[in-house]
C-alpha cells in the first residue's frame, strides 16, 4: 500500500463555463483530464449559473455529490435527480446532462469497464475500523477520504496521519492487498472506493524509464538522423511499418529545431570550400573532401547532436505499427489526420475577425 495527501495548494484549479473546477486527484499521474486518457479522477466544482451543461465524457462513468446547495439533474432521454446536501447519482459520461441550481460539488470519474463509488463518513472521537464496503474483481483499489470539514487522523500500514478540512488522503492497494485502516476524528468526510486495472496502453502512453546511452542508441542515431527528408518513408522501406512514439518525436523536432543538423553540414561544407579555394588542387581532390565531409556527417557529427536529444533506450520507442496499443493507435492515427502546414497557417490567423466570438 502506498498513500499520498493532497493539500488544497496541490489541486489544479480551471474555469469552465459554468463555473470553476479543482482537480483534487488524477490516475495515472501522468494522464490529463483534457486528453481524457486517465483512469479515474477526484475533482469539486461550483457551478455558479442557475443552468449549465456538463461537458460529454463517452468513455466514462460518473459520480456527483451535493457539498452546498441544491441542484436538479436532468439527463437527456433518460432521468430527472434531485439532488440536496450529500446526496449522490450516479450517471453514463455520454448522456447529455444539465444542471438548474448553483452548488459547490464532489465527483468521481472512472473509465468504463472499472468501478467506483462515493460513501459519507462521520469519524468519531474513538478509532473505528474500516475496508471496502463493495465487492470487486478488479486488479487494484484506491481509497479516497476527502475531509469535507472538521479534521481526522487515519492509520493505515502502521503510521498515522492528520487530515485537516479540504484536503484529501489517498490509499493506493495493489493486487491481492485488503484496503484497511482507522480513523477517529470529527467532521464530515467524503470517501470514494475505486476498483480498476492499469490499462497501460489502453488510455495512456507506455511509460519507459530512462536508461544509460549505448552503443546501439547512437546506431539507431545514424538512422533516425538520415531519414528525416520529405520523401523518406517512400524510398526507405522500414519506415513504412514503424512508428516513433510520442516521447520519440518530440525529441527529434528539438534535435531538428532551429535546422541545426542542417547548419552545422552547410559550415562543414563551407569551410572545405574555403580551404579549396585557397589552394591548387586538382577536381578529384576537392570531389573527394566533400564526399569525406558527407560521411563523417551522416555517420558521425549528426548523429551525435542526435544522441544529445533523444530518449534511451531509443529502441523502445520505436514501434512496429502492428503491434501498437490503442493508445499508440489512436496517436498515430491523429498524426496522419494532420496537416502541419494548414495548422500553422489557421494557427497565425486564429485571431482574425473571422473567428471572433467563436
Amino acid at each position: 500500500m502506498k498513500y499520498t495527501l493532497y493539500k488544497e495548494a496541490n489541486y489544479k484549479s480551471r474555469e469552465w463555463m459554468g463555473g470553476t473546477t479543482e482537480e483534487m486527484a488524477i490516475y495515472p499521474k501522468t494522464s490529463s483530464y483534457l486528453d481524457r486518457n486517465f483512469i479515474w479522477r477526484l475533482s469539486s466544482a461550483t457551478i455558479e449559473t442557475e443552468q449549465s451543461t456538463f461537458s460529454k465524457l463517452p468513455d466514462y462513468d460518473r459520480v456527483i455529490m451535493v457539498l452546498e446547495g441544491e441542484v436538479v439533474l436532468s439527463y437527456e432521454g433518460q432521468r430527472v435527480a434531485r439532488l440536496a446536501a450529500l446526496e449522490q447519482d450516479r450517471f453514463d459520461g455520454a448522456w447529455k446532462t444539465e444542471s438548474f441550481g448553483k452548488i459547490k460539488d464532489y465527483n468521481l470519474m472512472v473509465r468504463k469497464g472499472n468501478e467506483g463509488y462515493l460513501d459519507i463518513i462521520f469519524p468519531q472521537k474513538d478509532n473505528s475500523e474500516f475496508n471496502s464496503t463493495e465487492k470487486s474483481s478488479k486488479l487494484k483499489t484506491a481509497h479516497a477520504l476527502f475531509c469535507k470539514d472538521g479534521y481526522f487522523v487515519v492509520t493505515a500500514g502502521g503510521q498515522s496521519h492528520m487530515v485537516n478540512g479540504g484536503e484529501t488522503f489517498i490509499m493506493e492497494y495493489e493486487t491481492g492487498e485488503e484496503a484497511r485502516y482507522s480513523i477517529m476524528g470529527e467532521g464530515t468526510i467524503i470517501r470514494a472506493q475505486i476498483f480498476y486495472d492499469d490499462m497501460e496502453g489502453e488510455v495512456g502512453p507506455e511509460i519507459i524509464p530512462s536508461e544509460k546511452a549505448t552503443f546501439d542508441d547512437f546506431k539507431l542515431c545514424v538512422y533516425l538522423a538520415n531519414v528525416q527528408f520529405r520523401w523518406a518513408k517512400y524510398i526507405i522501406k522500414s519506415l513504412r511499418t514503424t512508428w516513433f512514439d510520442e516521447e520519440l518525436s518530440r525529441a527529434i523536432k528539438k534535435a531538428e529545431r532551429f535546422y541545426l543538423t542542417s547548419i552545422v553540414f552547410l559550415l562543414g561544407i563551407t569551410a572545405i570550400g574555403i580551404c579549396i579555394a585557397s589552394t591548387d588542387v586538382s577536381v578529384a581532390v576537392c570531389v573527394a573532401a566533400m564526399a569525406a565531409w558527407v560521411i563523417v556527417d551522416c555517420l558521425l557529427i549528426s548523429p551525435l547532436i542526435y544522441m544529445v536529444f533523444m530518449p534511451k533506450p531509443i529502441r523502445k520507442h520505436i514501434k512496429d505499427i502492428n503491434k501498437l496499443t490503442p493508445y499508440e493507435q489512436r496517436v498515430r492515427e491523429e498524426e496522419l489526420g494532420k496537416n502541419e502546414q494548414v495548422d500553422r497557417i489557421m494557427k497565425k490567423y486564429k485571431n482574425s475577425g473571422r473567428n471572433l466570438g467563436e
